[in-house]
């Protein structure tokens, strides 16, 4: 799943409302293992993972100005880590009460 997908299909139902794909930001970065931030993403999900190590994120402002960040980091698995933020703050808790 990419990243805007994922960031949408959770806002909607996080917001209770559409999130058009035209105001979600989008971008891939790649990093070393010294660059990536632990508070961010443990060491033990990316230990194993060659450099550059690829991230995608997507971000969304809100009509009230909360700016939400969903970073995707490849670890090797079929899954990637996500790193949820709103307004920059590391929200660990951000999936309870989605279902999808």
């Amino acid at each position: 799943m990419n990243a805007i997908q994922r960031l949408t299909e959770v806002l909607q139902q996080k917001l209770g409302k559409e999130i058009p794909l035209q105001e979600v930001g989008y971008e891939t970065m790649s990093f070393t293992h010294e660059e990536i931030d632990e508070a961010l993403v443990p060491p033990y999900m990316i230990a194993f993972v060659e450099a550059p190590i690829l991230c995608h994120s997507a971000n969304y402002t809100d009509i009230e100005g909360n700016y939400y960040t969903l970073m995707l980091v490849e670890t090797g698995d079929e899954t990637p880590y996500e790193v949820w933020l709103v307004n920059d703050k590391l929200m660990t808790n951000f999936l309870e009460g989605i279902e999808l």
